[in-house]
């Protein structure tokens, strides 16, 4: 995570603007925590131009105060690996022991990162900023969680594998298996070498966003659109519109939702 000085002003910067305290290490404070963090969106249009620009590994990563200071002034968010980041650092400033874990998924081992945080009083929990979830997954040897959410019913069971659990999402009779996340300690440093690793997986191919709404949620791939609500599900093409519907419905500033879309057609004439 960031030094003291970096972690201070990252987290006064979002606390500040989504007009919260971070009060007591405790479940109360970091279920406030982790319900307006989600709000950030999940999109990997930055880290697409990111790579696009071929900087040398080491400046490519978007740490804690890039994340935080772009979404408060562009409306972005970051990958798995950026929000997870970006969260600990709060967190950790706001008196919690956290550390990433990470977790494997139908298309490759380590891709998806969460937190590991233990609050005051002991109890530990799941933070997953990657999947939106707007709270706390409370953690206990053999017993699975659920939490309810507008758009689907998400459900964290043990696994045989050792310290591990299996997420489930659950959507009316359909249960998909999401991830198999292992809740061991990764240090700073495997962490960064997933995170490098994670610029050459298959999903940067493409566009993706994700954001939390009140009722549901909303995901776009590449030019297609797909809102999920209480009204059902439908679909939206956005292949006229790319950058001015991205800026309105998740909130990204038009000129980067427009050289995203630029660098992907280049990016698609080359393969």
């Amino acid at each position: 995570m960031a030094d003291k000085h970096r972690m201070k002003q990252v987290a006064i910067m979002f606390f500040d603007h989504f007009c919260i305290s971070p009060g007591r290490p405790d479940r109360e404070s970091l279920q406030i925590i982790l319900s307006r963090f989600s709000d950030i969106p999940w999109e990997n249009l930055t880290k697409f131009l990111v790579k696009a620009q071929r900087f040398p590994s080491e400046n490519r990563l978007r740490l804690a105060d890039t994340v935080v200071s772009e979404h408060i002034e562009k409306g972005t968010g970051g990958t798995c690996f950026s929000l997870t980041e970006a969260l600990g650092t709060i967190l950790s400033y706001a008196g919690y022991h956290c550390h990433p874990v990470m977790a494997d998924m139908n298309h490759g081992a380590n891709i998806h990162c969460a937190l590991s945080v233990t609050a005051d009083d002991g109890a530990r929990f799941l933070a997953d900023p990657g999947y939106l979830v707007p709270a706390p997954v409370l953690i206990e040897p053999g017993k699975a969680v659920q939490i309810n959410t507008p758009m689907q019913t998400l459900v964290w069971e043990p696994s045989e594998k050792g310290n591990s659990f299996d997420l489930y999402s659950i959507d009316g009779e359909i249960r998909n298996w999401k991830y198999r996340i292992r809740m061991d300690t990764v240090s700073q440093a495997e962490f960064r070498g997933h995170w490098q690793r994670s610029f050459d997986a298959t999903g940067m191919n493409s566009l993706y966003l994700n954001c939390r709404k009140e009722n549901g949620r909303l995901s776009a791939h590449n030019l297609n659109l797909r809102r999920v609500n209480s009204d059902g599900k439908s679909n939206e093409k956005l292949k006229d519109s790319y950058p001015e519907k991205v800026e309105e419905y998740f909130g990204l500033c038009r000129e980067v939702a427009e050289a995203a879309e630029k660098e992907w057609k280049r990016s698609c004439q080359d393969r």
